[in-house]
């Protein structure tokens, strides 16, 4: 048992990391625990929002949201890759359905899960 919580351990290090890449948040679904610190990256050279929040209505095949519904719990820009406030981190005290967006690139849509 405790080699699985080593190894579940940094799993969870790595996985708990969000890259913004090619105009998608990657990776776009992620599982964590309650308590768990989510960081969000910004790999590219232009700015980005980590917005919380309800989307919706995505064309299947443009892959764009119709509907964006910011719900205020956070709302950071992500300076381009490299510069200062390129990172942002928050921490997940309650379990549930996370979803956030990118105000202005209307392809990048994704959530998180808590388990308690």
């Amino acid at each position: 048992m405790p080699s699985e919580r080593g190894t579940d351990q940094s799993t969870d290090a790595a996985e708990n990391v969000v890259t913004t890449i090619g105009l998608k948040f990657m990776p776009n679904d992620l599982t964590v625990k309650v308590g768990t610190t989510v960081t969000w990256q910004n790999g590219e050279t232009i700015g980005h929002t980590v917005t919380s929040g309800a989307w919706g209505d995505v064309n299947e095949s443009t892959g764009l949201r119709g509907t964006q519904t910011p719900d205020g719990l956070f709302d950071h820009d992500l300076a381009p890759k490299g510069q200062e406030g390129d990172t942002f981190t928050y921490t997940f005290d309650e379990p549930g359905e996370y979803f956030y967006y990118c105000q202005p690139h209307l392809t990048m849509n994704a959530s998180i899960t808590v388990e308690p």
